[in-house]
């Protein structure tokens, strides 16, 4: 357990960045599903409708699963203009 501060810092920013990196990922994926679920809500037939709105559900469901892990960890502080850490 002997690590030091800095070590522990570059622990947590690599988390920060992992799981920031993870989020895109995520979201990237999703953005067809999203597209595909809006065009079956939009077909004239109801059972179409309705399997695109549950589709919907789900993916809106994941995004905000997504950005409650904003609140555990947050992602990577952006450089100052300076080059000074925030």
């Amino acid at each position: 357990m002997g690590q030091s501060l800095a070590d522990l810092q570059s622990r947590i920013d690599t988390l920060e960045k992992l799981t920031s990196r993870m989020r895109h990922d995520v979201r990237s994926a999703l953005a067809p599903a999203m597209l595909a679920a809006d065009m079956l809500r939009a077909n004239p037939d109801p059972k179409a409708q309705r399997n695109g709105a549950t589709v919907v559900r789900a993916i809106e469901r994941v995004m905000e699963i997504l950005e409650a892990t904003r609140e555990t960890v947050p992602p990577p502080a952006e450089p100052s203009p300076d080059g000074a850490a925030p």
